[in-house]
């Protein structure tokens, strides 16, 4: 093991490790139909070979089985996720958990899974209409997430929960950010489905008394920061403000010049063909320049495109085409308030919460 690759520290908090990308929700907030990587599964070996490379170099701290895509949709999924938790690695899966039916809940329970995230993100019937989920109603998917839910409130396994939900408050500024969607546009929104959703899950479970605590934190929520509401030590809900990622790259942008993100320095990808990413957000491949089949993880952080990555964020410069497109915009205002947002949010704000 090794302290350091160049300027990345190790061990980066995030692997994401794509088992698929492949997905049976089509949401209208994920760039999920702008993808033109081919659709594809990750192989048991090469999972294996990457998870064992992960603790031989004691890279990343925890394995997230997504960039794109369903994870429970690949068929080994549980199996993949004990032979990391067996190595000794921290796990955490996230899924839309439509396919989490009571077999595979059990196998995942039992996978020594780190964390589970379900992404509810639209708590409604209505918001759920943004989904695309035509095999399955949205009672029927309610009844599946409170099922699942009140499981958690049951287990006396390691395995935590959370319940994430989406606002969209960016709508409102004077540059507005996706303004077709609307979820939770409000801070009374948003506390609205918290309490409904606490009210679906904890009815008739005491929650360990702690019922006038988690409805205060919920009364302290906003839509305009990301939240967390820890119900019991097992069970929690997440919230996230909703960007512009599915239809951010659909035009040219400005170059952006300065800015930061965290992205390589806390997290980087692995496609389910072997395919590396700079981050968890590049759904297209667009920064893959190297295969894990070709080239291993430790050489893949010591090259050059890498590092200097690395080496910009750390000045906020922004030196690789497709970061420069992330952290720019249509017109000068708008990619000038990104830019200079991107250093206020991840240097101060983040960091702050």
């Amino acid at each position: 093991m090794t302290d350091s690759i160049g300027l990345l520290k190790l061990p980066i908090n995030r692997l994401h490790m794509e088992l698929t990308n492949a997905c049976n929700f089509s949401c209208e907030f994920c760039p999920d139909s702008k993808m033109k990587r081919t659709r594809g599964m990750m192989s048991i070996e090469m999972a294996r070979s990457i998870i064992d490379d992960v603790k031989r170099i004691g890279v990343a701290k925890t394995i997230l089985f997504h960039i794109m895509g369903e994870p429970t949709l690949h068929p080994k999924v549980a199996e993949i996720v004990r032979y990391a938790s067996e190595n000794g690695l921290d796990t955490c899966l996230t899924t839309n958990g439509s396919l989490l039916d009571r077999d595979l809940l059990n196998e995942l329970l039992g996978s020594g899974l780190g964390e589970m995230i379900i992404s509810l993100q639209t708590p409604d019937e209505k918001t759920f209409s943004l989904r695309g989920a035509e095999a399955i109603r949205f009672d029927d998917y309610a009844e599946r997430v409170v099922s699942i839910a009140r499981a958690f409130l049951s287990d006396k396994g390691r395995t935590k929960l959370s319940i994430s939900f989406l606002s969209s408050p960016l709508r409102r500024l004077i540059i507005p950010i996706y303004p077709e969607v609307s979820i939770a546009d409000t801070s009374a929104d948003l506390k609205k489905s918290l309490y409904t959703w606490l009210d679906k899950i904890c009815c008739g479970f005491p929650i360990n008394g702690m019922r006038e605590n988690v409805l205060k934190q919920i009364h302290k929520s906003g839509s305009f920061r990301e939240n967390k509401i820890v119900i019991t030590n097992k069970l929690s809900f997440t919230t996230r403000i909703l960007g512009d990622w599915p239809v951010h790259f659909d035009g040219k942008n400005l170059n952006a010049l300065f800015g930061y993100c965290p992205g390589l320095q806390e997290n980087f990808g692995i496609s389910w063909n072997g395919d590396y990413t700079f981050c968890c957000t590049d759904f297209d491949g667009k920064t893959s320049t190297d295969n894990y089949n070709v080239t291993p993880i430790q050489d893949y952080l010591k090259k050059e495109v890498v590092q200097a990555v690395v080496r910009g964020f750390r000045r906020f410069r922004v030196v690789h085409p497709h970061c420069r497109q992330c952290l720019g915009d249509r017109n000068i205002l708008n990619s000038v308030v990104k830019q200079v947002g991107s250093i206020v949010y991840f240097k101060w704000i983040r960091r702050k919460h």
